[in-house]
């Protein structure tokens, strides 16, 4: 189940992308550059995780292994656990997210939304200076995203069969695997490989790691505190502002950023921080 969820979360982060979309020749450049780079990561995470052949035994195995998970996972279940997931678990979540103004000003002068401070009135006025249809613009985007989701799943699910097919030759024996096929071959082993997947995407799942939440956060001062007692006899890590202007030069000649834009983007991300601390201060106030 955990691959599952992680996989549905990590897309959660498609509507910033489908928001950075421009139209202009030099956003295509771009675009295009950043696929290639994407291209070369994921081929480099790849061989990060090698696999080894299945064995003669195995190989053997895999028929077996692979109508198994056709009765675990029948066809569609990841497309239908994300519709499930939509509406009771990363819909409720995506709707906390800033509202279509905030989003489109960000967009458009290279800041992050949360870091507006303007009413929905000056928002609005603003969002429609620099985009005049961004509320219907925003309503397809939103109607486009579980779409997308769906597609993605689906385009996931085959390989996701075939890793599982060949794990379950690895790690069960013919007679274990003809076990497990007798189980779900029944009325409850069906009914039980249908609704464990389902069962992920149930708010009562995203309503216990909400519990949690405030704990988990915080062991985050904690985690902090122990990161610097283990790192104390090291020497303290200096700041940009701390560089010589010769070892400023050195890091915008080697980077290719220039000094203003290296300050510009700790600016940036200072005030990132304090963002993200103050969100984390509010969730640990108890509700009155």
């Amino acid at each position: 189940m955990k691959h599952l969820m992680l996989a549905a979360a990590a897309l959660i982060a498609l509507p910033g992308a489908l928001a950075a979309q421009d139209t202009a020749p030099e956003a295509a450049a771009a675009s295009t550059a950043d696929s290639d780079g994407m291209g070369e990561a994921m081929a480099k995470l790849s061989g990060m995780f090698p696999t080894e052949p299945l064995t003669a035994e195995q190989q053997a195995r895999l028929p077996a292994a692979e109508r198994l998970i056709a009765r675990i996972m029948p066809e569609g279940t990841m497309a239908e656990m994300i519709d499930k997931m939509m509406g009771g678990v990363l819909g409720p979540i995506m709707e906390l997210g800033p509202d279509g103004a905030a989003t489109t000003i960000a967009r458009q002068i290279g800041v992050e939304s949360y870091a507006l401070d303007l009413d929905e009135a000056k928002a609005g006025e603003l969002a429609s200076l620099f985009d005049p249809a961004w509320q219907e613009r925003q309503k397809r985007e939103a109607a486009l995203f579980p779409e997308m989701m769906r597609d993605m799943m689906a385009t996931m699910e085959p390989t996701m069969r075939k890793a599982m097919s060949e794990l379950y030759a690895i790690r069960f024996t013919d007679s274990e695997l003809a076990e497990i096929d007798g189980f779900f071959a029944t009325a409850t082993g069906t009914k039980y490989a249908r609704e464990s997947f389902l069962m992920a995407s149930d708010p009562r799942i995203a309503s216990a790691s909400m519990e949690a939440m405030p704990a988990m956060m915080g062991m985050l001062g904690g985690m902090e505190q122990r990161m610097a007692e283990r790192t104390a006899d090291l020497p303290a890590v200096r700041s940009f502002d701390a560089l010589s202007a010769a070892e400023q030069a050195k890091v915008a000649e080697l980077t290719g950023y220039s000094i203003d834009e290296i300050k510009q983007s700790i600016a940036v991300r200072q005030s990132d921080d304090a963002a993200l601390d103050a969100m984390a201060t509010a969730a640990e106030q108890p509700d009155e």
